[in-house]
């Protein structure tokens, strides 16, 4: 029950789940706390020379003790500049009080020194003038109790004040290294949890992004735009998709995509091919982008022929018996990301909008490619010619069926 309430003064006003800095508001509550703590550690002494002095003592020892006990509450109240002041307010009042009542050489002074070195945690970076504020008041009344030298405010008994000595001799640096060892975990966890974060960041952008495309993001502002004199772009479509969502549970169909599509995409790895999307049952990757390679369309046929094996399996699996229709094409275009809340990279180009025809223009369980295609493979792949092909926009086409590869024949 002890823990459980140290940790609810600790977090008090505190949304694990943000990512704003908490260290400012959580050092503020586990110093109230700890300034709380020693307190009632005192008070035993205070109340054993309640005749020699202790009384007085005692009772600035419980003002200021019920004084923490409001910080986390306002904390927790939305209120953490207030919380802020009462704790250095509160801590200055009661080493000065304490100090000019027992006397200089009581050293009750010298814990000012240490408010002032731990201000600096208390703000964030755009607080300067309230930490500027909060190191002069500590600075102040070290200084002023430091040069006074005074002896005690009231008649309080030499063994009293000697015993408030010592006691202060040992807490002080105990009291010291429990601050920087906090500080210290603070910053290092802070700086741990930072680092998962930036990790995780560019995994997604990973996920979302090639990886060249994503390094030059993390390192430049500029847009991302860029011109392929030559690249292969490859689009599939599931034939009749509408009647498989219609006639299937929802979990089913999108297992179906999830598992058919996780292999389409440990297949393009291997070929040093891209994803750009997925939109529904259309899928479509490139070859040759972001980083141009010279044989793209050969790396293309490869993977649309795989494609089919993957399709044919993975349906089986599934027990569904719809075909898969694939159109290739090659040529000029235009990749760039697009986007600034969630980034898109993207291909534009006459040869985009081909490549998307010889797919939605095709048969099902079939690779129909373009002439561009066919000229640059002729020489690895079996080809047979289809027919000229009215494309909006372009005019006829000539088109082909891509069959096989010779090097697999070749190879049997």
């Amino acid at each position: 029950m002890i823990t459980a309430l140290f940790k609810t003064w600790v977090w008090a006003g505190i949304c694990r789940d943000g990512c704003i800095n908490i260290s400012p508001v959580r050092l503020t509550n586990l110093i109230s706390l700890l300034l709380f703590c020693v307190m009632l550690m005192h008070l035993p002494i205070h109340l054993y020379f309640w005749s020699q002095g202790g009384h007085v003592q005692t009772l600035i020892l419980l003002f200021h003790a019920l004084l923490c006990p409001l910080v986390p509450v306002c904390s927790s109240l939305g209120y953490p500049k207030l919380a802020r002041r009462l704790l250095i307010g509160g801590y200055a009042s009661f080493i000065s009080f304490t100090s000019l009542y027992l006397g200089y050489a009581s050293a009750s002074h010298w814990f000012l020194m240490l408010g002032f070195f731990i201000s600096p945690f208390l703000f964030k970076h755009n607080e300067v003038k309230l930490l500027a504020c909060a190191g002069v008041i500590f600075v102040a009344c070290f200084v002023v109790l430091e040069q006074l030298s005074l002896p005690p405010l009231l008649s309080v008994a030499p063994g009293y004040q000697g015993f408030v000595k010592q006691l202060t001799n040992f807490s002080f640096p105990i009291i010291c290294l429990l601050c920087t060892l906090h500080i210290f975990y603070d910053h290092a966890k802070s700086w741990q949890h930072i680092a998962a974060e930036q990790r995780r960041s560019e995994n997604l952008l990973l996920n979302v992004l090639p990886d060249p495309i994503a390094e030059r993001l993390k390192h430049s502002n500029k847009p991302v735009a860029d011109h392929f004199a030559s690249a292969t772009v490859v689009f599939t479509d599931i034939e009749g998709f509408s009647d498989i969502v219609n006639n299937r549970d929802p979990k089913d169909v999108v297992k179906y995509l999830n598992d058919l599509y996780s292999e389409f995409d440990q297949l393009l790895k291997p070929l040093g091919m891209e994803k750009i999307k997925t939109n529904g049952d259309e899928y479509m990757a490139v070859s040759g982008v972001p980083v141009s390679v010279e044989d793209h369309a050969r790396r293309a046929c490869i993977c649309a022929l795989k494609m089919q094996a993957i399709f044919t399996t993975v349906s089986e699996r599934h027990h569904i018996s719809n075909g898969l229709r694939i159109g290739l094409n090659s040529g000029q275009l235009i990749a760039g990301v697009i986007g600034r809340d969630k980034y898109s990279y993207d291909l534009w180009g006459d040869s985009v909008n081909l490549a998307s025809r010889m797919e939605s223009q095709g048969q099902s369980g079939k690779i129909q490619v373009s002439e561009h295609t066919y000229r640059l493979c002729r020489h690895q792949f079996r080809f047979k010619p289809r027919c000229r092909l009215d494309v909006k926009g372009m005019g006829q086409c000539q088109t082909y069926w891509l069959l096989s590869s010779k090097e697999d024949e070749n190879g049997d």
